[in-house]
């Protein structure tokens, strides 16, 4: 009996290796994520959580989230990016960084008269590399997890709460104004006062929480309510002067507050990214 053509092509893939369809390994996405992070591999492990401590309206720190979102996700981690954003302009989000949508990401809240940062040329921008990672086909979402409201530490708590329990496996990089991400208790304004990272410590005892450290420069701040209390303003020192990357390393002085600190360099203002109110404070010369 003569062999079917079947077998001999089982045969021939036994003897040669053959791979199935379903055996063949997919293609791994790329993109260029820039230069390698000092110190990512010691916080970018699969379903970490990593709480960066920014500086509202800079340059550097959205730059900064994005590439690690990015070095994390070329490794094969999904990764949520979760933003101090509002949790009402998510489905506008999840459309304009999938593609389904043309224009930059827009809502009233890019349009508030006091802009305080977080609706700066450098967050659209950052939302517009997450579009590009996802085009590329990197595994990357946004999450806006700022409901607004009096008690903002709490609230913006459990939003990551719910947000994580969605996406257990997957690596948390969330971008939060510096106080925030503390993990003690009290400020100068209130002893009793529990920060939003400490709240989520019960529930994610390996978060690790950095600080932005940076060489000076400038960003584009609130100092109140209005327009006029907003501008670009000069930003000291902070911290001692490091090399660009992370240091998991707390400090002596202050052991509770953060887990280390991300170094940025010096920083640049960002204004905001629909343009300045006309009421604004000129930049200093």
């Amino acid at each position: 009996m003569r062999p079917s053509p079947r077998s001999l092509l089982l045969v021939t893939c036994l003897l040669a290796g053959c791979r199935t369809a379903r055996e063949a390994p997919a293609a791994q996405a790329k993109a260029d994520c820039g230069p390698v992070i000092a110190g990512m591999e010691a916080v970018l492990k699969p379903a970490a959580f990593v709480v960066l401590g920014e500086i509202h309206g800079t340059r550097e720190a959205p730059a900064f989230a994005a590439r690690l979102a990015c070095h994390a996700a070329v490794s094969g981690q999904p990764v949520r990016l979760a933003l101090e954003l509002p949790v009402e302009d998510q489905a506008h989000l999840d459309a304009f960084t999938a593609g389904e949508t043309q224009g930059p990401p827009d809502s009233p809240f890019w349009h508030r008269e006091a802009q305080d940062g977080r609706g700066s040329e450098a967050m659209r921008g950052l939302l517009e590399r997450v579009r590009e990672l996802r085009r590329a086909g990197l595994p990357v979402r946004v999450v806006a997890f700022d409901p607004g409201g009096k008690d903002r530490d709490n609230t913006m708590a459990e939003q990551l709460r719910q947000a994580r329990s969605q996406a257990r496996e997957d690596t948390f990089i969330v971008l939060v104004g510096n106080y925030h991400a503390r993990r003690d208790v009290g400020a100068p304004w209130d002893e009793k006062l529990q920060f939003m990272t400490h709240r989520l410590l019960e529930a994610e005892p390996g978060l690790v929480s950095l600080d932005v450290v940076n060489a000076g420069g400038s960003a584009w701040v609130c100092r109140g309510m209005t327009a006029d209390t907003c501008g670009q303003q000069p930003l000291r020192s902070r911290g001692e002067a490091q090399a660009e990357g992370i240091l998991l390393q707390k400090k002596a002085d202050d052991p509770d507050s953060y887990d280390g600190t991300y170094s940025v360099g010096v920083m640049t203002a960002s204004p905001p990214a629909f343009g300045a109110p006309s009421t604004a404070t000129p930049a200093p010369r």
